[in-house]
């Protein structure tokens, strides 16, 4: 039996129906995604089944479920959960199976979907709402399997991570030193999905239709959420329009205050700088996991490649606003 056919057995068994795995949507680091039919009788009904790949950590199956209903109380476009497995049977890895939304998820598709401007700036806004009902969400109603994190204890987990990796990587220690030495206030935490950007969205023609990939959340400083957005990383050579490529901040800013969300550009820009350092520690380890023989995917492998272009733009965050 192929991987795939004990995916979809062990599908089956958890959903209690036959299932069909009709294509492949993606292999990303943490997981597979798949499309799947759900026969039940007469009636098929179109699914995505994402599968984790157990290289690298990420959230509980049950608490992304979790955090996809409620998302979905607050306003969140999100899909919705059908089954859910920690363990899903004949596989052994974590499974979330969630209903098919039609639109565009690959970051350049989007972009090149997007008729005119003013639909770019349609879609920042978008975001930006969606962001500020997540952050209404708050720290005693997240699942209480999430992470806890102050400002602290975000850069003291990515200084273990980076001693881990035993790599020097000075452009990445600076940044650290920086943070530290450039300390923002704490602000209430709130559920914070930690990975909501260009390809991690499906785009219809009315805009934003769902926010995918919810396996990295925690529980931390919503401003999190906007830096990562803005990073350049997911802006696909559309560096003048620094949300996702398609947007301004001005537009994302708009929507999530509309939507009753507080602004902090202070804890905006420290947080680009933590995130920043963080995705290059998190690029070194797919490279090092690959490296190391702790798996054999290419994609992984090739992730070591894109470190020197994190830690350019971590020096550049950095010399924005030199060290107080």
């Amino acid at each position: 039996m192929t991987r795939t056919e004990q995916i979809a057995a062990g599908l089956g068994e958890l959903i209690g129906a036959e299932v069909r795995v009709t294509g492949m949507a993606s292999v990303g680091a943490q997981r597979a995604t798949f499309f799947i039919d759900i026969l039940d009788g007469t009636s098929t009904t179109p699914a995505v089944a994402q599968v984790s790949a157990s290289v690298l950590g990420s959230v509980p199956a049950s608490a992304e479920a979790a955090m996809l209903r409620l998302a979905e109380q607050v306003g969140v476009p999100v899909p919705d959960v059908i089954a859910v497995s920690d363990d899903l049977p004949g596989v052994g890895a974590p499974a979330l199976v969630v209903s098919r939304i039609d639109g565009r998820t690959v970051p350049r598709h989007i972009l090149r979907g997007l008729p005119d401007e003013a639909a770019g700036e349609s879609l920042a806004r978008q975001c930006g709402e969606a962001f500020a009902r997540l952050h209404t969400i708050g720290e005693a109603q997240a699942p209480a399997s999430l992470p806890r994190l102050s400002h602290t204890a975000y850069v003291d987990d990515l200084e273990a991570k980076l001693d881990a990796l035993d790599d020097v990587r000075p452009a990445v220690r600076a940044g650290l030193a920086w943070l530290r030495a450039n300390p923002v206030p704490e602000a209430p935490i709130t559920l914070v999905h930690a990975d909501f950007r260009n390809g991690n969205m499906i785009v219809d023609d009315n805009g934003l239709a769902a926010v995918l990939d919810w396996e990295l959340a925690q529980v931390t400083d919503p401003m999190q959420d906007l830096a990562w957005m803005c990073l350049r990383t997911w802006r696909f050579g559309n560096d003048t329009k620094p949300v996702g490529g398609f947007g301004s901040v001005a537009a994302l800013r708009s929507g999530y205050e509309s939507a009753g969300g507080s602004w902090r550009d202070d804890a905006i820009h420290w947080w680009s700088v933590a995130r920043c350092a963080w995705w290059a520690i998190g690029l070194a380890g797919q490279a090092a996991a690959f490296t190391s023989g702790l798996t054999d995917a290419i994609m992984l492998a090739a992730s070591g490649r894109r470190v020197p272009e994190l830690e350019y733009d971590l020096l550049r965050l950095i010399a924005d606003r030199p060290t107080n």
